[in-house]
C-alpha cells in the first residue's frame, strides 16, 4: 500500500511548489491511474515516492514505512519504471539482466523468461534496440523481483498494441495476486480499460478522483451530422435515443454519426487550459 499524506515540494527552496497538498492511497491488490497533462506533476510525485527527491513537506509511507528514514528496505520489495529509463549501451540486453540480479535474490531465468514473453532479444546490445525494445527492457526489470508495489511511469509507450496487451495481462495478474499498482500513462483508453481508481493531477494539485467501478458520463452519446446544404453540428444528447433519430429523421442528412462517449473523451477535459510547470 502507498499512502501519500499532504505531499509538497520545490526544486528552487522556496514556495514555488511543483507539487502542492497531495494526498491519495493506492491499496493493495488495486490499479491505480495517474492522469495529468506534461508539467502537471506526475514524475515528481513518483519520484519523491521512490526516494528519488525529499519531499519539501509532507509524508509518504509504503507498506507501513517512511519513504525517507526507511528507503533502503522499501526498494527491498517495491518494483519501480521510470519515463526515460537510461541503459548502458555497450552491454547485451542479458549482460544487463545478469548484472541486475546481482542486486536480488533473482534468478537470471526469470529474465529470460520475461524476454521469450516479450519477444526480445537478449542477444542484441542495448544500442541496438529500438524505443520499443527499449521500453521492454525497462519493463522486464521492474518485474523481476516479485513486488508488493509496483510503480510504473509511462510504460507503455513505445510499445506496439499487441506488447500493450501483454504488458497489462501480466500487471493484471499481479493486481489478482496483490499487489498495489500505481500506473502514470498519457494513454487515457488503458486508463480507462484496466484502472480500478484514477487521480487527476492539473498545475501540480488534485483536482479529481475517480472510482471506475462507479463512474458515469453525464452525456451518453455524442451526435455529429452534416446536412446536404452543408450545415454541420456536433452536440452531446442523454435523452431518448429514439425521440432524438424521429428528429433527426425531418432533417435532409448528407451524414450522421452517434457514438457512445468514453470515459476516455471526459478525461480530455483536464488536458485543457492551465498554466504548466
Amino acid at each position: 500500500m502507498i499512502v501519500v499524506e499532504g505531499l509538497f515540494h520545490s526544486y528552487t527552496n522556496d514556495e514555488n511548489y511543483a507539487v502542492s497538498d497531495v494526498s491519495f492511497t493506492v491499496g493493495d491488490g488495486e490499479i491505480v491511474g495517474f492522469v495529468g497533462k506534461n508539467g502537471a506533476g506526475k514524475s515528481t510525485t513518483i519520484r519523491a515516492i521512490v526516494n528519488m527527491i525529499f519531499p519539501t513537506k509532507g509524508k509518504i509511507t509504503v507498506n507501513g514505512l517512511d519513504a525517507v528514514q526507511n528507503a533502503k528496505e522499501i526498494k527491498g520489495f517495491l518494483g519501480y519504471m521510470s519515463s526515460d529509463c537510461a541503459l548502458y549501451d555497450n552491454v547485451t540486453v542479458l549482460e544487463l539482466f545478469k548484472f541486475c540480479v546481482e542486486f536480488s535474490d533473482v534468478k537470471i531465468e526469470k529474465a529470460e523468461e520475461l524476454a521469450k514473453y516479450f519477444e526480445l532479444n537478449l542477444d542484441k546490445k542495448i544500442s541496438e534496440l529500438s524505443l520499443g525494445n527499449r521500453k521492454k527492457v525497462s519493463i522486464i526489470q521492474s518485474l523481476l523481483k516479485d513486488s508488493d508495489v509496483l510503480i510504473l511511469d509511462e510504460p507503455t509507450n513505445g510499445l506496439d498494441p499487441l506488447m500493450q496487451s501483454k504488458f497489462f495481462e501480466l500487471i493484471v495478474k499481479k493486481k489478482e495476486e496483490g499487489t498495489a499498482v500505481f500506473l502514470s500513462s498519457h494513454n487515457l483508453s488503458e486508463i480507462e480499460k484496466y484502472c480500478d481508481k484514477v487521480i487527476i493531477i492539473k498545475d501540480g494539485k488534485i483536482v479529481d478522483r475517480i472510482d471506475m467501478k462507479s463512474v458515469t458520463i453525464k452525456h451518453k452519446q455524442v451526435v455529429n451530422y452534416k446536412t446536404f446544404d452543408g450545415e454541420q453540428k456536433v452536440f452531446d444528447f442523454d435523452g431518448d435515443i429514439n425521440e432524438l433519430v424521429a428528429e433527426l429523421s425531418k432533417i435532409k442528412l448528407n451524414s450522421l454519426e452517434i457514438k457512445t462517449k468514453t470515459v476516455e473523451e471526459e478525461f480530455i477535459k483536464y488536458y485543457e487550459g492551465g498554466e504548466q510547470r
